[in-house]
């Protein structure tokens, strides 16, 4: 079975996208795949979308994360990139991680999602000591210059022989095809139930005249972590 390449685009604060990338891991196991790991932002895809001021605040929080991811790729490389995002979303999206603190926070409103939100830069400070890095990339966060760095890594996803429409994370290409966003799901396979999804999947993301692919009903709550009832 020959080894297929795998592109995998993520904002680090989306759960689907983290469920998403542990299932990736999870195909490695039993699959012969290789992952390049590549930032998107979900602030910079949306910067051009009415929104109420302070829900945009909150959004430019995460840009400031994919900054250090930015930092990251140049300073140590793709394989850095994969460790950070394993684990800044282990903190993120772990039982007790941020995730779930500012999920039960929206009961608060805004405010309190923004007070939870603002509580990344130690959590980002710790996934760089997780993942051997330089505690000085953490200054990337407020450097704008790194914004270029965030829409080159956009502009790789692949459009085959359309235009490139970006949706959101997770976005994946197989072997250098067009890019698709999903597959989205609730919760993280693992053995060969994964190594199933993925074989399903690879046939449709290599296949140019595949479009789209929506279950009809409502979307279950995301399990991002196994322990999660």
């Amino acid at each position: 079975m020959s080894e297929d390449l795998v592109d995998f685009w993520f904002d680090p604060g989306c759960p689907w996208a983290w469920i998403t990338s542990r299932w990736i891991v999870e195909v490695g196991k039993v699959r012969p795949i290789t992952v390049n790991w590549r930032e998107m932002s979900l602030a910079v895809l949306n910067e051009k979308q009415e929104m109420p001021e302070e829900y945009r605040e909150i959004v430019e929080l995460g840009r400031s994360t994919i900054r250090v991811f930015a930092a990251a790729r140049e300073a140590a490389g793709n394989v850095a990139v994969g460790d950070l995002y394993t684990a800044l979303g282990t903190r993120y999206h772990g039982a007790d991680g941020l995730f779930q603190r500012s999920r039960e926070a929206t009961a608060g409103g805004l405010t309190d999602w923004r007070a939870a939100m603002e509580g990344l830069a130690p959590v980002i400070a710790a996934a760089l000591a997780d993942a051997g890095l330089p505690a000085g990339l953490l200054a990337a966060r407020t450097d704008p210059g790194w914004d270029d760095a965030i829409h080159a890594s956009h502009a790789l996803v692949p459009a085959g022989k359309r235009n490139q429409s970006l949706i959101g994370v997770p976005t994946i290409s197989v072997n250098g095809h067009a890019g698709q966003f999903g597959p989205v799901i609730s919760e993280i396979p693992v053995g060969e139930r994964a190594g199933r999804l993925w074989d399903a999947f690879k046939v449709l993301a290599t296949e140019e005249a595949f479009f789209e692919l929506k279950r009809v009903t409502d979307r279950a709550d995301p399990r991002t972590f196994p322990e999660a009832p």
